[in-house]
């Protein structure tokens, strides 16, 4: 009646030790057992026999019938364990988008070292918060396929100050526009707006703030303070056409905007 080395790594995967996992595994099988009987089914000594079974009750796995001797039975897995394993499935998708958005600014940081050319080949850097946003408001209002736009929740008021038209203009010749933002009681009513104008889709966290047009030109925004001031900041941007890059944050972008509900554009 050992358990499966294999279930037993599973369960301490979703937070059980290795004790608790037997215990637990052993009383699946066996249904109501006593203290000793669980002890022997599941392999653990007598000693860290009750410390267990207690940890399990506390978790919710376990359920103890007094008496003499006290009886324990299993509880339900898929209602104690599937909520667990549901939220581990959302914490790995969400460190996968992390991990990608990580891998993006790691390779554009080494464009936007203090020592390097201004130009490079693929990569251009942008100092300051008026010179990025009007690099982005010409990149925005020459769309004609698509704009992805990826900003914080500050940088979505920022963006609705300074981008407002452009990104109409760029609906209006047909391009298609996203924009991915955290909402926040300071921006809500502009994500509202936004809605209006372009498709919007809001994000529990921020990703990186970039913007990528026509799956051509990619722009990576390093915002210094991210405020919601857009007449002063020590921005830095690096703006790039190389393929890789723009079609890494492409993929980060649609995955997260596939991820999320669309915001319902106002009836009245």
């Amino acid at each position: 009646m050992g358990a499966e080395e294999s279930e037993i790594t599973a369960l301490r995967r979703l937070g059980l030790t290795e004790y608790e996992s037997r215990l637990y595994l052993a009383l699946l099988r066996m249904g109501p057992i006593k203290a000793g009987q669980l002890s022997f089914f599941g392999q653990v000594p007598r000693t860290k026999t009750y410390g267990a079974i207690k940890e399990l009750q506390r978790k919710g796995l376990v359920s103890i019938t007094p008496g003499k001797p006290e009886i324990y039975a299993p509880c339900s897995p898929l209602e104690i364990l599937m909520p667990i394993v549901t939220r581990l499935d959302h914490d790995v998708k969400d460190s996968e988008q992390v991990v990608q958005s990580l891998a993006m600014t790691y390779e554009s940081s080494k464009y936007v070292k203090r020592d390097t050319p201004k130009q490079s080949d693929q990569f251009w850097k942008i100092d300051g918060r008026l010179s990025v946003y009007n690099k982005l408001n010409q990149l925005v209002k020459d769309a004609s396929e698509s704009v992805r736009y990826s900003t914080s929740a500050p940088g979505l008021i920022r963006a609705y100050k300074m981008h407002a038209d452009a990104l109409e203009h760029a609906v209006k010749r047909g391009a298609t526009v996203r924009l991915l933002s955290p909402i926040t009681a300071e921006n809500s009513a502009l994500a509202t707006e936004f809605s209006e104008i372009i498709e919007f889709r809001a994000t529990e966290e921020p990703l990186a703030s970039f913007v990528c047009v026509d799956s051509k030109e990619l722009v990576v925004l390093d915002c210094m303070p991210d405020d919601v001031r857009t007449d002063q900041g020590s921005d830095v941007a690096v703006w790039t056409t190389n393929k890789l890059l723009v079609e890494l944050s492409e993929r980060l972008f649609d995955e997260v905007w596939r991820s999320k509900p669309a915001k319902q554009k106002s009836t009245s």
